[in-house]
């Protein structure tokens, strides 16, 4: 793919009972003081780690002198993850929509690898293109690993539309690919993609310039959908197929 940038548990709320967010107007400084807390949380989460950052260390990354912001704003350290994933959610699902709809008018929507192109280059030009956005990715990627499988359902329950969009047309081209077999790939290719692209930040920030793919955008991009492919696309074994079989009715 060559795109334009190839270039423990939840410790929960730290203090108080989680509640809903306080509602914000665009523009006021409620609405900025938010996205101080997000970007803060975001960093932070991406560096330390989500188990070990508390609220009361965002409030100060933040540079909030209420000891207690995050808490008013958000209610609980839960729904401030869910606000740092929805907060670059909205322009990387438009940009999926837009090259989505441009393979639609260049008839390449029957492509494998055009959709899986195009499910990847936007969350690289977030990475790549905007402050923060290695930052995005690591804390993503932990979000993914993470043992908190309630926190992993409600994330994914949170993927945009274009997503789904790209899952059904993959689905419509492999009738051939088990239900159960094509959803649990598919899943494994979405975080086979993240967690390749968040190894690739750490990298770069830890080494300057990390192992030589990494310093090349455009080979790493393209391996890396040459992995998702073949793991969407792969045939399906009879030693899986049987093994499938035991899970249905009779079987």
């Amino acid at each position: 793919m060559h795109s334009d940038t190839s270039r423990n548990v939840l410790a929960g709320p730290t203090s108080g009972d989680a509640g809903d967010p306080a509602p914000v107007r665009p523009g006021s400084g409620s609405a900025r003081t938010r996205e101080q807390l997000i970007l803060a949380a975001e960093r932070l989460f991406a560096i330390h780690g989500i188990d070990t950052v508390s609220l009361r260390q965002i409030n100060t990354e933040a540079g909030q002198r209420n000891s207690s912001a995050a808490h008013y704003h958000f209610g609980s350290k839960e729904a401030l993850i869910r606000a740092i994933y929805d907060y670059r959610l909205g322009r990387i699902d438009d940009r999926r929509r837009e090259l989505l709809d441009s393979l639609s008018a260049r008839g390449l929507e029957d492509q494998p690898r055009a959709l899986i192109e195009t499910l990847v280059q936007p969350i690289i030009e977030e990475i790549d293109g905007t402050p923060g956005g290695a930052n995005y990715i690591r804390f993503l990627a932990q979000v993914f690993a993470h043992p908190c499988l309630e926190l992993r359902t409600v994330l994914r329950s949170h993927f945009a539309e274009s997503m789904g969009r790209i899952y059904y047309r993959l689905r419509m081209l492999m009738p051939s690919v088990p239900d159960e077999i094509f959803a649990s790939r598919f899943s494994l290719a979405w975080e086979l993609v993240v967690s390749a692209l968040a190894d690739r930040a750490r990298q770069l920030e830890a080494d300057g310039d990390g192992p030589a793919i990494y310093r090349q955008p455009a080979l790493f991009i393209d391996n890396l959908v040459d992995a998702a492919e073949a793991l969407l696309t792969a045939p399906v074994s009879t030693t899986t197929q049987r093994e499938l079989a035991l899970l249905r009715p009779g079987g």
